[in-house]
């Protein structure tokens, strides 16, 4: 899979879900994984083979599978068990040790794929029901009940653990309705704290139209005059039932007739909710903090060097917005908890 196209391999990318990669390859994999929708597919059945590996004890299939893929089942779930056990970085493995993984994932994806491949056809086709392919799951967009959250209480909620209590108690919070989104409680502090939906994401990314994202998040001063229009603008052009094309077009105009303004000095963000769902492939991913400047190059933070904290948020990257995002990654969610070391 390490081709200019994909540029991590698949064992790497088991890592990364297992929270296992240096930081140099995490970076490369995040902003892969974004853009990508094959790896998408496979990191999201990766996620699903590992909570199987773990949930489930060999017994006799549904369907008719040789007994020589059950028994290299049996031995790869063992093997799986003993590598939990005793679970070194990444960058500590021996060569031995990669050779396991690869072993591991030939045989899981041949023993566990076919079964629940034909066990799952078997059920589908048994209720009259399509297989649903990954990569275009999301080809335009739900209906708006999806994207809604039920009850407004919850989307406070949820958009307050974007930061620590100490920031989002005084934030001023906004909620998404059928006309866009409103304000449900007003701030004291300057800083505004909302859930932003999937139509945020790049326009070339898969889960453009994925209704389960919710991405709670809390923009300080600077960044909810300078940043937040923007989030704004999208959601009302989505509102509108305006094409991609056309939404880029009223991008690339708004910031050319200064309609959209750029990032003011100090524009930053807080994404450090648990509770949240970036996308089908990451889940809630780290805790991090976002900071927005003019379009700049990446070296002048330093960003994805080997071992440097700061990554590239592929966000506007190859976009109409003349902005460049870089994240930097935190220890604690917004509630104080310890986090998965990056």
């Amino acid at each position: 899979m390490s081709t200019n196209r994909h540029p991590i391999e698949q064992e790497e990318l088991m890592a990364y879900l297992d929270g296992e990669l240096p930081p140099d390859q995490t970076t490369e994999a995040v902003s892969h994984l974004e853009l990508c929708p094959e790896c998408q597919t496979l990191a999201a059945g990766f996620r699903n083979v590992s909570r199987e590996l773990m949930a489930w004890e060999v017994e006799s299939p549904e369907v008719d599978i040789p007994s020589e893929i059950n028994a290299a089942l049996e031995e790869c779930l063992q093997k799986r068990e003993l590598a939990n056990v005793s679970s070194p970085k990444l960058k500590n493995r021996v060569i031995t040790s990669r050779w396991v993984w690869a072993g591991a994932l030939a045989i899981v994806c041949v023993a566990v794929g076919l079964k629940l491949t034909l066990t799952s056809r078997n059920r589908n086709e048994a209720a009259g029901m399509p297989t649903l392919d990954r990569s275009t799951a999301y080809p335009s967009m739900a209906s708006m009940e999806q994207y809604l959250m039920p009850d407004p209480n919850d989307e406070v909620a949820l958009a307050r653990t974007a930061a620590p209590q100490a920031i989002s108690s005084d934030a001023k919070i906004l909620v998404l309705g059928w006309r866009g989104y409103e304000t449900a409680i007003e701030g004291k502090n300057g800083f505004v704290c909302m859930v932003e939906r999937s139509w945020i994401s790049p326009f070339n990314s898969s889960e453009f139209w994925n209704p389960k994202i919710r991405v709670p998040l809390c923009y300080n001063p600077a960044a909810a005059r300078s940043i937040l229009p923007l989030t704004i603008k999208r959601t009302e052009m989505v509102l509108a039932g305006l094409s991609k094309a056309q939404m880029i077009d009223s991008i690339k105009a708004g910031f050319d007739n200064k309609e959209l303004p750029t990032p003011e000095p100090g524009a930053m963000s807080y994404m450090m909710s648990r509770a949240g769902h970036l996308n089908d492939a990451l889940g809630h991913y780290v805790p991090h903090l976002m900071f927005y400047f003019p379009q700049t190059d990446k070296s002048s933070w330093g960003a994805d060097l080997p071992d440097s904290p700061v990554t590239l948020n592929p966000q506007f990257r190859d976009g109409p917005e003349p902005i460049t995002e870089f994240v930097i990654a935190v220890g604690k969610w917004s509630d104080g908890t310890a986090a998965p070391v990056m």
